[in-house]
């Protein structure tokens, strides 16, 4: 089977773990690929015993116990942050990190923290990717090749992705951020991240060939949110989603996320067009009505969830195959 691709249609922080920690459990994937910019994008989800799961360096897919787990060459590692997953999530023997990747210093976490500018006008995160992303760029940059203690780790993640789709077997590709964050596709410079957010974006961090990709899962949160600063159309105020018991926090940085009242069309148009989707994951839907949260069948769904289905499948013109409806990992929906 030809590798899936999950990458997000707006401004990250929608799901796309989850969708991917499932996906790796119902299709029982045989590699999953973390691709992105960095740590500076944080995925949770709750475990059906109650246990709350925030990451971000690994793919979600460590919930599989058969899926091997391994971290693209285009993605910023951040050593502490890797290490403390590993022992956390007890997946040191079926991780793979390439030895390509740029490394994330604490010089680079000091320099973000203090940039006044990447601080009140980009709305950074403080993850440290914006300076260390620069001195990758400019060839500056340590590897993780240069790290003893990941020797064990490091293995070419392109030719084990490649090798593993071209045979035939599930491999799952998160990506991370979103669409309207790319730094060259979206029309918001510079409140953007410091590279694109897209399905040919996360192909180039692992070193996939396109020939290797089956399927694009378009992630659609049903109510986009956006952290940090730039436009969010059609806004709603903090505490209006205080009121309506649905306002979020980012995982990295706590801050409050901005919430939508409503899927932009224009916006999902134009993801759609850059990203190639084959399939969407409708995701929070528990956030436009209540009366789903927690439903795994289909026959829970209700009038207003169907309607929202309905015109994201006519906006992107392709099937909306799973429906997030709660905070536990099994709340999902498969169409």
């Amino acid at each position: 089977m030809p590798a899936i691709i999950v990458v997000d249609a707006f401004w990250g922080d929608s799901g796309k773990g989850k969708v991917t920690a499932h996906l790796a459990r119902r299709l029982d994937a045989a590699l999953a690929v973390r691709a992105g910019v960095g740590t500076n994008a944080g995925a949770s989800f709750t475990l059906d015993d109650g246990t709350l799961v925030k990451q971000r360096q690994l793919p979600t897919a460590w919930v599989n116990p058969r899926t091997r787990l391994a971290v693209g060459p285009g993605v910023l590692v951040d050593p502490a942050i890797l290490a403390d997953e590993l022992q956390r999530f007890g997946v040191a023997d079926r991780t793979m990190v390439d030895p390509r990747c740029g490394i994330i210093t604490t010089d680079d976490l000091a320099e973000d923290a203090a940039d006044p500018f990447l601080r009140k006008v980009v709305g950074t995160s403080g993850s440290g990717v914006g300076p260390a992303r620069a001195r990758y760029v400019n060839r500056k940059a340590q590897q993780v090749r240069e790290l003893t203690e990941f020797t064990g780790l490091c293995g070419d993640v392109a030719l084990e992705a490649n090798t593993r789709s071209a045979a035939g077997e599930v491999v799952l590709i998160e990506s991370a951020q979103g669409t309207q964050l790319s730094l060259s596709l979206s029309f918001e410079y510079p409140c953007t991240t410091v590279k694109n957010c897209t399905s040919a974006a996360a192909i180039d961090d692992v070193g996939l060939s396109w020939r290797q990709v089956g399927e694009v899962v378009l992630v659609v949160k049903a109510l986009p949110t956006r952290v940090g600063e730039g436009p969010l159309p059609h806004e709603m105020t903090h505490e209006e989603a205080v009121r309506r018991g649905i306002a979020e926090y980012g995982v990295n940085t706590g801050r409050p996320r901005r919430k939508a009242t409503q899927i932009d069309a224009d916006l999902l148009r134009y993801a759609t067009m850059v990203n190639g989707p084959t399939q969407i994951a409708l995701t929070f839907a528990d956030h436009i009505d209540p009366a789903v949260k927690g439903v795994r069948s289909p026959e829970g769904l209700t009038a207003e969830v169907r309607r929202v289905i309905d015109e994201v499948e006519r906006i992107t013109g392709c099937p909306v195959t799973m429906v997030d409806t709660g905070p536990l990992l099994n709340d999902i929906v498969d169409l």
